[in-house]
């Protein structure tokens, strides 16, 4: 489909939205191209390719919000009617404030066309899975899945803004086994394919699975903890979730009541930045707000929550370019580097662990932030640097913002990491050293 049809169907359904009778109308159409490959015992599995394209649509009516999904320009019409007789059936929405209005500037796309035209993506699955044996021995099993996409998109707003953009991404998952056990997991992901290395996922996932032979069952009691860029990203998506001015509404936060104090040491700076080279790289947000940088934690200090309209008026501000209508949410997080190598961080424990991975992150309360992860993949007793032993069946149990304050360490490298499964949204993430983390055994 040409970007003029792309316009033209999106104003239409705009203006058809008006005059149906809302006050307000957004109109946001995504057509991509999309690809994905699973592979497994070394081999790939399974290929598929597609196009797709449909329009987000929200619209309000009296302070009462409605949004839909619409599959195909020509069901437009019905799509609209039904959403407007929804909103008329709905209740009011007190902390509705309405969407951004006026005409913004934005910064042109980010994307790599490159991404797009790849002809043969088996070849960087190829690479990685040979590097994953490199390091882990022949004997090793890789699996994973690599996803590309390029997407065109264009925003419509009927209280003014409108803007198009192009996004791009790869990003590759893969998982190394020494033994069945024993694995270890690596990832890489751009929004471009000249900063796309699938090798280092590979040498990562293997260098972590050939450390993690013949584990032992984990003891249960407080350690000093690294935690590698993948794991710590989880818990950056966490904070970040909790960011939300939404969640910090909603009692949903540990931050609710903490905005201008301090939640963490002086070391730490996290901020979002959808303008790097990220797979979520965009140039606005879902009102059509132009997107920047927001240091959410400066210096330990909480500086800001992630805002839309909505929130933005709730709190007295303005909005922040987060977007999601009714949740904002941040983009691609990321937190600034430390003065230590990752060596040093690791030399810095006596007897305590270096986790590189987790997955089922649940909260038990998310006001106190209480909850568990249980860490997967190469978990390691380290004394002075060197790895003593290979652990499995551990769980963290411990307090989300006691984590947060309790980090003395952070690296000087960086890695951006995401994964579907739990490392949501993007982040550049490093390594960090958290104080007296509790770990107990599964239930």
């Amino acid at each position: 489909m040409r970007r003029e049809e792309i316009i033209a169907n999106t104003e239409a359904i705009v203006r058809e939205a008006k005059a149906l009778g809302a006050d307000e109308a957004i109109a946001n159409t995504v057509i991509g191209s999309y690809r994905q490959i699973r592979f497994s015992n070394d081999r790939i599995d399974i290929g598929l390719s597609w196009r797709d394209y449909s329009t987000s649509v929200m619209i309000s009516w009296r302070r009462r919000v409605a949004l839909t999904e619409i599959k195909d320009f020509r069901d437009a019409p019905g799509a609209l009617r039904r959403l407007i007789g929804l909103a008329k059936i709905s209740r009011e929405n007190p902390g509705y404030g309405g969407v951004a209005k006026g005409r913004f500037e934005y910064a042109g796309p980010m994307a790599d066309g490159a991404i797009e035209r790849i002809e043969d993506p088996s070849e960087y699955i190829e690479e990685a899975i040979g590097a994953a044996k490199r390091e882990a021995g022949e004997g090793a099993e890789t699996g994973g899945i690599l996803f590309t996409k390029y997407e065109r998109v264009f925003l419509c707003s009927s209280e003014g803004p409108e803007g198009w953009d192009e996004r791009s991404a790869i990003e590759l998952s893969i998982r190394a086994f020494s033994q069945r056990d024993a694995s270890g997991h690596g990832v890489e992901c751009s929004n471009s394919l000249r900063d796309f290395d699938p090798a280092r996922a590979g040498r990562k996932a293997g260098e972590i699975a050939k450390l993690a032979a013949n584990p032992r069952a984990g003891r249960a009691g407080v350690y000093d903890v690294v935690l590698d860029p993948l794991f710590f990203g989880s818990l950056m998506g966490v904070y970040g979730s909790m960011g939300s001015a939404f969640h910090a509404m909603t009692r949903m936060s540990i931050f609710s009541d903490k905005l201008g104090e301090r939640v963490a040491p002086d070391i730490v700076t996290i901020r979002d930045d959808p303008r790097s080279c990220s797979i979520n790289c965009r140039a606005f947000d879902d009102e059509g707000v132009p997107v920047r940088e927001t240091v959410f934690i400066e210096r330990g200090i909480l500086r800001t929550f992630f805002h839309n309209t909505s929130t933005a008026k709730a709190f007295g501000t303005e909005t922040t370019g987060h977007a999601g209508i009714i949740v904002p949410m941040p983009w691609n997080l990321s937190m600034d580097p430390g003065d230590f190598g990752r060596d040093e961080m690791l030399e810095e424990l006596r007897g305590g662990l270096y986790l590189t991975n987790t997955w089922y992150t649940r909260f038990h309360n998310y006001a106190t932030g209480d909850f568990s992860t249980i860490p997967r993949d190469g978990i390691f007793l380290v004394e002075g640097g060197e790895v003593r032993e290979s652990w499995k069946g551990i769980r963290v149990s411990d307090n989300a913002l006691r984590i947060l304050s309790s980090i003395s360490a952070i690296s000087k490298e960086r890695q951006r990491v995401h994964w579907w499964l739990e490392a949501d949204p993007p982040s550049l993430s490093p390594y960090v050293l958290i104080k007296g983390v509790r770990i107990t055994e599964p239930d």
